[in-house]
């Protein structure tokens, strides 16, 4: 039994691929749009099943906007049947391609085949670390929140990693400000709190608010 997403903005055609998977005994999550799951959600699920044409955001552009960020395999069911799409849709991360109108036998098919011989891990390697809509590329350096590159600069990127990564924990400032600072530098205690108030703002032009202030202790990620 597996976990799996299928998108879809036509609702017929969700109930039709749930009602086939559910007799396969798969669990099955159906959505007409991916903007109300997480990168850490969409990392829970085994196998996505992916429709191109869509109002808001098509397929193509959700596959390359995740693809970097998941290990699981994306099947693209579509009536898009002109060599061009296919090419794209496997070159940008697709990882099968069906065609609509479709076999029920031959999409669950390919879905097996793709279940049983997929070994790449589901959820975040060792080099990232995914809290919601953020993501910390641990090799890089660099934040991502919802597929989009934010630019913090080393010392806040380092504040973000070392709270992140022991989120629940409370950190005082002077902890902060050893752990990130060089022992030759000439910068103040007081610049941490400067350092996480811009932090605070970038996440802010999200809505989201990760770091919040335990009052005379310290800060934490939660």
């Amino acid at each position: 039994m597996a976990n799996i997403l299928t998108i879809d903005d036509d609702a017929a055609i969700l109930r039709l691929i749930t009602k086939m998977l559910k007799m396969k005994n798969h669990e099955v999550t159906g959505l007409q749009s991916l903007k109300d799951l997480t990168l850490e959600e969409i990392n829970n699920f085994d196998l996505i099943l992916l429709d191109v044409m869509m109002p808001d955001e098509d397929g193509f552009q959700i596959c390359k906007r995740i693809r970097p960020f998941i290990n699981i395999p994306i099947i693209f069911m579509t009536a898009k049947s002109d060599e061009n799409s296919i090419i794209q849709g496997l070159t940008i991360g697709g990882d099968d391609y069906i065609l609509k109108p479709f076999s029920i036998h031959e999409v669950n098919a390919r879905i097996e085949a793709h279940l049983r011989r997929e070994h790449r891990p589901k959820k975040q390697n060792t080099n990232t670390f995914i809290d919601g809509d953020i993501l910390l590329d641990l090799a890089a350096k660099k934040i991502i929140i919802r597929g989009e590159e934010v630019g913090f600069t080393k010392t806040q990127y380092n504040i973000c990693e070392l709270l992140a990564l022991n989120k629940g924990k409370v950190f005082s400032k002077d902890y902060i400000y050893d752990a990130v600072y060089s022992l030759e530098s000439e910068s103040q205690i007081s610049t941490v709190i400067e350092h996480i108030r811009m932090i605070r703002k970038k996440f802010a032009q999200f809505d989201l608010a990760p770091i919040h202030t335990v009052w005379g202790v310290g800060y934490i990620w939660e």
